[in-house]
C-alpha cells in the first residue's frame, strides 16, 4: 500500500529493509545484492575502503603524489577504471627502451615514461592524462587535482556504465573520498595518498557514502540503527550469527564495581556480577528483537533455516514459533512479474544535445582575473593574467640600470626588507626613529639568513636600509600624506570586455585617503639603486594602471634609495573605461 497515494502498487527495493544484529560481514549482502542489480542503501556497513571504486580513488591518489609508485600505476591500469589485462601491460612493459646498463633487465612502468615508447592507445592516453594532472601536483590543493584527475579520467560515467544505471552508492563514495581530501589542503597530496594507503592496508572501518536515491534501494541497517523507522517488508538476517560472551572483566552496573581475575583467581562476588552482566546483556538483545519484529508496517519475514540453531544464536534468544508460522506463499502472482527499469527512456538526439550545449555556450559568461603586473622588467606587461607565483631566493628581480651605483649593492632581500619596514612603520608595529629601524632591519637580515655588512656596497647594511626608510618617509610629499596611509591596501575592480567579464585583483605599496574615505592618492615604493628612464616609465605605466582601476588621480613613484620622488597621472580614457 502506497501511503502517499493510497492505492496498492507493485514492491519496489525502498520497500524493504533487511536488519541485522550486527553490522559485522554485511558487505556480503551488498555484494549479493549489486550482481543482482538490486540498489542498496546501508547505514549499518563501514566497508569504504572495500569497495571497488574507492581502491581504484587510492591507486590514482598514489599515483598523482609519487610518479615512480609502479605498484600503484599497475593497479590502477589493470583495474576496473582503465581496464587493461595482465599481457597488455607485459606487452607494454617489454616494449620500454632497456637500460644500457642492465640490457636484460625489464624497464619499470611508472609514470615517469617517454610517451612516444607506449604503443598501446588506451594505455598512451591514460598515462598522457595522468602526466598533465601529476605536474599540477605542486600548484593546487589536493581537493582540486582528485576532482580535476575524476573528470578527466571520466570515472563517474564509468561507474554509470559499470553499474547500469543503479551507481547512486558509488558516486556517493566518490564524493566522499574527494571531501576527505579537504583536510589535506596544507599537508599536502602525499600525506593524503599514505593516510589513504595505511587506512585501506590496515582494513579501517569507514562509513560510506549517503546516496540521494535512498528511497530506491533495499535499506541494509542494524537493528539498533533502524530504532524509530518503518518500511512495508522486514526481513532480519544473520540471526544465526553467535552471540558474543561476555568479557573476563565486568563492571557490577549497581555499584560500579570492577571485577577482574587476576592468574586465574576470581574476586569475591566475581560470579554473580558476571552471570548479572550476562542476564541483562540478553535482556538487551531481546529487547532489539522487539525492534526488529515491530518494524514492518505489512510484512515481516523471518528466514527459517535448515539447519538447527546453537543455544548461543540470535535466534534463539526468543520463542519465535517458527514451524507454526506459514510459508511465504508467492504462487499467486503471475510468473512475468520480475524487476522493472523505473527509469525515464532516454530520448536525446544528436541534434537536441547540439541545441542545448548552444544554449548554455550562450548563457555562459567568462570570466578572466587580472593583476597589475609587479614584474619590474621593462619588457613585461603592465597587465597579466593572475598566476601563482613561485618565489625563487636566487633571483635577483631588481632591473639593471645603466650602471649601478658602486656605493650600495641592489637585490631583491633588500627591496623586501625595505617594503617590509615601510609596512611596519605605517601600521604602527615599528617606529620610526632610526635606531629602532637599524636594530629591526638587522632582524629582518637575519630572518632571510643573510650575513649583516658595514659596507652597503657589498651586502645588506642595516644602516643603509634604515636610512633609506627614514629618508623616504620624512620626504615632503610622503610626510604630507603620512596621517592618511594605509600600506599593501588590496584593490579590485571588473569591467566588461565584449562578452568577457575581465577581474582585476591587486595590492599597492601604500594608498592616501581623504576625509570622505575616497583614495586619493596611490604610492609605489621602489628600492631600485640607480633606473634607468625606460625603467621609470615602465614603473609609470604600472602605476597608473592601479589609478585607473581605482579611479584616483595622482599617484607616486618613491625611489627610496636616492629620494627622489616621481609623480604619475592617470588618463582620463582609462579612468572612464573602469568600473569600480
Amino acid at each position: 500500500m502506497d501511503r502517499k497515494l493510497g492505492e496498492i502498487r507493485l514492491c519496489r527495493p525502498g520497500d524493504i529493509a533487511l536488519l541485522a544484529p550486527t553490522g559485522s560481514d554485511l558487505w556480503r549482502y551488498e555484494e549479493a545484492l549489486e550482481r543482482h542489480r538490486i540498489p542498496v542503501a546501508t547505514q549499518a556497513g563501514k566497508g569504504l575502503f572495500r569497495r571497488q571504486e574507492i581502491q581504484d580513488l587510492i591507486a590514482l591518489t598514489r599515483v598523482l603524489s609519487d610518479r615512480r609508485d609502479t605498484l600503484a600505476l599497475g593497479a590502477l591500469l589493470r583495474g576496473p577504471l582503465v581496464g587493461l589485462t595482465e599481457e597488455e601491460l607485459l606487452d607494454i612493459v617489454w616494449a620500454l627502451p632497456r637500460s644500457e646498463e642492465e640490457p636484460k633487465s625489464l624497464p619499470h612502468l611508472d609514470l615517469g615514461v617517454d610517451l612516444e615508447s607506449v604503443r598501446h592507445p588506451l594505455a598512451r592516453e591514460i598515462l598522457e592524462k595522468l602526466q598533465a594532472l601529476r605536474r599540477r601536483a605542486n600548484s593546487t590543493t589536493p581537493h582540486d587535482l582528485l576532482s580535476q584527475a575524476v573528470d578527466v579520467l571520466r570515472v563517474r560515467p564509468i561507474l554509470l556504465q559499470r553499474h547500469r544505471g543503479q551507481a547512486e552508492r558509488a558516486l556517493a563514495n566518490v564524493d566522499l573520498y574527494i571531501s576527505l581530501t579537504r583536510a589535506y589542503a596544507v599537508r599536502g597530496l602525499r600525506a593524503f595518498a599514505e593516510a589513504m594507503t595505511a587506512a585501506w592496508t590496515d582494513e579501517s572501518r569507514a562509513v560510506e557514502g549517503r546516496p540521494d536515491a535512498q528511497e530506491e534501494a533495499v535499506a541494509l541497517y542494524t537493528i539498533h540503527a533502524a530504532k524509530g523507522l518503518e518500511w512495508p517488508i522486514v526481513v532480519p538476517v544473520n540471526t544465526m550469527t553467535a552471540i558474543i560472551a561476555p568479557d573476563t572483566a565486568v563492571t557490577d552496573r549497581e555499584s560500579d564495581h570492577f571485577y577482574c581475575p587476576i592468574f586465574g583467581v576470581r574476586p569475591v562476588g566475581y560470579d554473580e556480577v558476571r552471570d548479572s552482566e550476562k542476564a541483562e546483556l540478553d535482556r538487551e538483545r531481546i529487547r532489539l528483537w522487539y525492534v526488529a519484529a515491530t518494524r514492518a508496517r505489512e510484512l515481516l519475514l523471518i528466514p527459517r533455516l535448515d539447519a538447527s540453531a546453537s543455544k548461543s544464536a540470535w535466534i534463539s534468544l526468543v520463542d519465535l514459533s517458527l514451524d507454526d508460522l506459514p510459508a511465504l506463499d508467492l504462487s499467486h502472482l503471475p510468473a512475468e512479474i520480475g524487476p522493472t527499469d523505473a527509469s525515464p527512456a532516454n530520448s536525446q538526439t544528436r541534434e537536441a544535445f547540439a541545441r542545448e550545449a548552444a544554449a548554455i555556450a550562450d548563457r555562459h559568461r567568462r570570466l578572466i582575473w587580472m593583476a597589475p603586473s609587479r614584474d619590474e622588467s621593462i619588457g613585461s606587461p603592465v597587465m597579466q593574467p593572475e598566476t601563482p607565483g613561485t618565489i625563487v631566493p636566487e633571483e635577483d628581480d631588481e632591473p639593471a640600470g645603466d650602471g649601478t651605483s658602486a656605493d650600495v649593492q641592489g637585490g631583491r632581500e633588500r627591496g623586501q626588507i625595505i617594503h617590509k619596514l615601510l609596512e611596519e612603520v605605517l601600521t604602527g608595529e615599528t617606529e620610526g626613529d632610526l635606531s629602532v629601524l637599524t636594530e629591526r632591519a638587522g632582524v629582518l637580515i637575519g630572518a632571510l639568513g643573510q650575513p649583516i655588512v658595514e659596507d652597503p656596497a657589498k651586502g645588506l647594511s642595516s644602516v643603509e636600509i634604515a636610512g633609506c626608510v627614514a629618508r623616504s618617509l620624512a620626504l615632503p610629499e610622503i610626510a604630507a600624506l603620512r596621517p592618511t596611509l594605509v600600506p599593501e591596501f588590496p584593490v579590485y575592480a571588473s569591467a566588461l570586455v565584449g562578452d568577457v567579464e575581465q577581474a582585476t585583483v591587486g595590492v599597492t605599496d601604500a594608498t592616501s585617503f581623504a576625509a570622505n574615505g575616497k583614495p586619493q592618492v596611490v604610492i609605489d615604493w621602489k628600492s631600485d639603486v640607480d633606473p634607468a628612464p625606460q625603467t621609470i616609465e615602465h614603473y609609470r605605466a604600472q602605476v597608473r594602471n592601479y589609478l585607473e582601476t581605482m579611479g584616483v588621480e595622482n599617484g607616486l613613484i618613491v625611489l627610496v634609495t636616492s629620494g627622489t620622488v616621481v609623480p604619475v597621472k592617470a588618463s582620463v580614457m582609462g579612468m572612464l573605461s573602469h568600473t569600480i
